[in-house]
């Protein structure tokens, strides 16, 4: 689910330029030095909106790590600044560069104003309906860690019969499970709901109760950096690792996906893709196939 949480995200340091007015500390006067955020080269179609809609409101600085900067922004949702490439979260602002090294802490204020978006790319983080383009024996993993077994297995056992009830009751014993800023648990729930989104969007939407369940425990039960992985994840949308794997359209574009998202953090790649055969496996055994 990805150093937005330092497990889970992998992107190229780089670096930004000093001078302009941008980063503040909250409470007190903004330093002499101050930093001229980058370009907005890449951004979700989601998040362009949530930036329009936030003029003159400035974000707290949530947590700075090597590769990325969450911002606590004005919806009380996190905004993910990384570096050029490939989205590492559906809510993640790709920059031309990132401040270097100790240039930014928790606390600190930035004025989004201040940020060139209006030319960014405008990337579908939302997970298209549609069937898998290749067999589930492609995606070579290992099972998930032994931390997040039973309740992986029982969330297998409930998505084969489409029990919604054990559905919630397996994704509320992974949710919070495991160490880190996205524990195991979150990051193989994320995969699980990119594969219902891609093969039973209608079984999420029609009945509200699962989705509502687990956004509630989602917001109660584990961190901030996961909880809005799963909210994004059960509103259907995802990082661009886990849409590579999901929507590939053959063997071999399936496996490289799966090897770059395996290799995302310590675990939470592997934990994630994890959680997306888990699920492709249970829908194939619900269905008889």
């Amino acid at each position: 689910m990805m150093p937005f949480a330092m497990r889970a995200l992998d992107l190229a340091p780089t670096a930004i330029e000093c001078g302009g007015g941008v980063w503040g500390r909250s409470g007190a006067a903004p330093p002499q030095s101050q930093l001229t955020p980058g370009r907005v080269t890449r951004l979700g179609s989601v998040t362009r909106e949530r930036m329009q809609r936030a003029p003159g409101r400035s974000a707290e600085v949530h947590s700075v790590f090597e590769r990325a900067i969450n911002l606590l922004w004005s919806d009380g949702r996190l905004l993910t600044l990384q570096g050029p490439g490939r989205l590492g979260a559906p809510f993640a602002v790709a920059l031309s560069r990132l401040p270097e090294g100790g240039a930014v802490a928790p606390g600190m204020r930035l004025d989004p104003a201040a940020f060139d978006w209006g030319a960014a790319e405008t990337v579908d983080v939302h997970m298209p309906p549609g069937p898998l383009g290749f067999p589930v024996d492609a995606l070579m993993c290992p099972p998930v860690g032994a931390s997040i077994a039973t309740p992986a297995r029982a969330l297998e056992r409930a998505l084969a019969s489409r029990d919604g009830g054990a559905v919630v009751a397996a994704a509320r014993g992974l949710i919070g499970l495991g160490e880190g800023l996205t524990p195991a648990g979150d990051d193989c729930l994320v995969g699980a709901l990119a594969v219902l989104h891609r093969l039973a969007p209608g079984w999420l939407s029609e009945d509200s109760r699962v989705t509502e369940a687990l956004a509630g425990a989602a917001r109660t039960r584990t961190t901030d950096i996961a909880r809005d992985f799963l909210l994004e994840a059960l509103a259907g949308r995802f990082a661009g690792s886990v849409l590579a794997v999901v929507t590939a359209g053959s063997v071999l574009s399936a496996k490289l996906a799966a090897e770059r998202l395996a290799r995302v953090g310590a675990t939470s790649g592997a934990d994630t893709l994890g959680g997306i055969r888990l699920t492709c496996r249970a829908l194939e055994l619900g269905s008889g196939a």
